[in-house]
């Protein structure tokens, strides 16, 4: 199988036991290889030794629970201020909550309050300045219009 990471994500490691879930079955799986390449991984499971048995887990959500890993990367974030590319401040990290190894960033609008929730993903962060305390995202459009 191979999963798309967010950046940042520090991958489950083999022989840890993962949840792969689907509208209609959760499977839970052990991981017996893993290869990071990049923003992805490719994992062997055990069990999973053929095409057939390969196939039940397509279009499954990976959800890993690596509790040492949540608690740094919620600190490592937190108090950022987000920008656009054309330099719009979207708010400040409040929180990076983890539902699976797909991570979100929370922003809280400073004016108003509002909530907003950004994907942590290679493909809309763009910059991060450390000593700045700043993320540059390319959002697509529309994302800011999907947390009203």
């Amino acid at each position: 199988m191979v999963v798309s990471l967010s950046p940042g994500i520090v991958t489950p490691g083999e022989g840890i036991t993962v949840e792969l879930r689907t509208i209609r079955r959760t499977l839970h799986q052990t991981i017996e290889r893993i290869s990071p390449a990049g923003s992805e991984a490719i994992i062997s499971f055990s069990g999973a030794h053929s095409i057939s048995e390969a196939f039940r887990l397509v279009g499954s959500s990976l959800y890993a629970d690596v509790p040492e890993a949540k608690s740094e990367r919620a600190k490592s974030m937190l108090g950022f201020r987000v920008f656009d590319l054309q330099g719009n401040c979207w708010g400040m990290v409040k929180a990076q909550p983890q539902f699976s190894l797909n991570q979100l960033l929370e922003i809280e609008d400073e004016t108003t309050g509002e909530i907003i929730y950004v994907p942590w993903h290679e493909s809309l962060v763009a910059k991060i300045d450390r000593r700045a305390k700043s993320i540059v995202i390319d959002p697509p459009a529309g994302l800011r219009d999907l947390n009203k």
